[in-house]
């Protein structure tokens, strides 16, 4: 009488199967893992540089609306009068006070108030605003109506200007805006009003906000090139984004194409 034979897997071969399985399963689990860890790096290295750049492109567009002349650096800041609107005047009041500029309409779609500035060439005056004046910017508040025509800016009070502007240029101004660090974080300052003598970072009244908190600590700087007959003001700002021990520079080139 014949047996038959029975077919299985030995103790060994069981043995052999399970550790080679084990062998592929740690090998895969570490592709898989170096690949999304390498996602992962990549996309807060991206999203950290994002930021910087954001950061950067914000206050590159407001220093482009700064009066001329008004730009004042020191270390880790920049501070700057912003132009609200501008348009040409056909009279102003530059031999006596008055309350009055008879000016061209800029198509406005809405009045425009803030501080009247003619001929802006004396930074010392800027930050100083009187009235009746004579002075550059006005202490007073000036209204640009809308229109396309002749227009009149009414004053708050009576001011004179020093002088004419050679392209006969008015501006409306805001109050100074200031970006400095501190820390690990650009702030953008905030109707802190005028200093006649520089105080950055501002340190009395205004609001602080904050425009990026990835800052490498003292990486932050400004520099300022005043305008000239063949070119306009130019301002270089750099600074370094840094988290998770990576970090990336950042640096930018603003040009003021306002003048005087």
């Amino acid at each position: 009488m014949k047996t038959g034979r029975s077919h299985g897997f030995t103790l060994i071969e069981l043995v052999m199967v399970i550790v080679i399985v084990s062998v592929l399963a740690v090998g895969v689990t570490r592709f898989i893992t170096a690949t999304v860890g390498g996602y992962v790096d990549t996309a807060e290295r991206q999203q950290m540089a994002t930021a910087g750049l954001i950061a950067a492109e914000k206050m590159s567009r407001a220093i482009r609306s700064a009066l001329p002349n008004s730009v004042r650096v020191a270390s880790g800041c920049i501070e700057f009068i912003p132009v609200l609107a501008g348009t040409d005047y056909v009279s102003a009041p530059i031999s006596s006070p008055a309350a009055s500029i008879d000016a061209v309409g800029a198509r406005l779609d809405s009045a425009v108030i803030g501080r009247a500035a003619i001929y802006p060439i004396d930074q010392s005056e800027l930050y100083d605003p009187q009235s009746p004046g004579p002075n550059s910017l006005s202490d007073a508040l000036a209204q640009l109506p809308t229109g396309a025509d002749d227009v009149t800016v009414t004053l708050s009070a009576n001011h004179q200007f020093p002088t004419d502007s050679p392209a006969r240029r008015m501006y409306l101004v805001g109050t100074p805006v200031a970006y400095c660090q501190s820390g690990t974080a650009i702030y953008r300052y905030v109707n802190y009003g005028f200093n006649a003598t520089p105080d950055l970072p501002p340190s009395s009244g205004g609001v602080r906000e904050m425009l990026i908190n990835l800052v490498a600590a003292g990486t932050t700087d400004f520099n300022y090139t005043p305008a000239s007959l063949v070119r306009n003001a130019v301002v270089q700002m750099s600074f370094r984004v840094s988290d998770g021990g990576e970090s990336f520079d950042i640096q930018q080139e603003v040009n003021i194409r306002n003048v005087p």
